[in-house]
């Protein structure tokens, strides 16, 4: 006789196959080269419109996750910015990051942290789904490293970055 948790199992493997066959969505896919690492942290990032961000620029926003080429974020909305500075902090230190946004997606993002692109949302019934609790619509922001950048005041603070000292 099967236990509960095996009959538990084979339901969670059901469910999964029904939502693939019925999924025309497409997936998170995995878009970086290097491992990434989760991120579950709160971060200040400010856009680069045409001039460097000044001090109230920054806003907080919680991460998801991180590696050597680049970060992914949560904003409400899609970002208005293609080029950002990513404040990363640590009790003694704080380094400057230039970076560009490479993707974004709706998704929805539960209480737990799991992410879900919000497009897939619709195939779950709600008799299928765990108590996850209730999901907050989100767009997942993934932005690629270009360069350290070193806030400075003055003549030639306001230059245009370039994009062509990436670090990786």
């Amino acid at each position: 006789m099967p236990t509960f948790e095996a009959q538990s199992d084979a339901g969670f493997y059901e469910l999964v196959h029904r939502i693939l066959l019925r999924s025309d969505a497409r997936t998170l896919q995995e878009r970086r080269i290097r491992p990434r690492m989760e991120f579950n942290t709160e971060q200040r990032i400010a856009p680069w419109v045409g001039k460097p961000p000044r001090e109230s620029d920054f806003i907080t926003v919680r991460c998801f996750d991180l590696n050597k080429g680049g970060i992914a974020f949560f904003l409400d909305e899609p970002p208005p910015f293609s080029k950002l500075v990513v404040e990363l902090k640590c009790p003694q230190n704080r380094i400057y990051v230039l970076a560009e946004v490479a993707h974004h997606a709706p998704v929805l993002l539960f209480p737990n942290g799991d992410i879900v692109l919000q497009e897939a949302g619709d195939i779950f019934e709600e008799e299928d789904l765990p108590d996850l609790g209730q999901p907050v619509p989100k767009i997942l922001v993934g932005c690629r490293f270009l360069s350290r950048w070193t806030p400075c005041e003055g003549p030639g603070a306001s230059e245009k970055p370039s994009s062509s000292s990436r670090t990786g």
